[in-house]
């Protein structure tokens, strides 16, 4: 299954079984599962019957690429995305390429990469211009935690 192949149905309803906030070893500092790499993560996903996915690690996506050449692979479509922890709230990014994704997070101020600080700092509404520059699309995530998007702005 790739974009194209989505693309050509019909336009009726569609559905697919999908993850498309998962993260993983190595690029999500929360992750202590060393079975939850980007390989593995395909594997698992195509032993659940999963037809899409996306690796969207906080703050990085040093795993994106690895986890889309084994979804080629393997025959399921690995969406680029990523998850930033805005000043706002978390936002789920997510992109047609790798290409674009890195174009896309190349622009943004990421700070304490890879650590348990890690934080965005671009504000998530330039976020979203810069992401629709490139042709992505995002989802607000955990709306609803103390901190996040609904506490942050009411």
């Amino acid at each position: 299954m790739d974009i194209e192949a989505i693309s050509s149905l019909s336009c009726g309803a569609s559905f697919f079984r999908s993850d498309l906030h998962i993260h993983s070893i190595g690029a999500s500092h929360d992750v202590t599962d060393v079975n939850a790499t980007p390989a593995n993560i395909v594997d698992i996903a195509i032993a659940e019957n999963l037809q899409i996915i996306s690796i969207t690690d906080h703050n990085e996506i040093d795993n994106v690429g690895a986890a889309i050449a084994h979804g080629v692979a393997k025959g399921i479509l690995v969406i680029p995305g990523v998850e930033l922890s805005t000043p706002e709230g978390h936002l789920l990014c997510y992109a047609s390429n790798l290409d674009a994704l890195a174009r896309f997070f190349n622009r943004l101020s990421i700070a304490g990469r890879r650590t348990k600080d890690c934080r965005c700092q671009t504000g998530m509404a330039e976020c979203l211009n810069i992401l629709a520059g490139e042709g992505g699309f995002a989802i607000l995530a955990h709306v609803e935690v103390p901190g996040a998007f609904e506490a942050n702005v009411p």
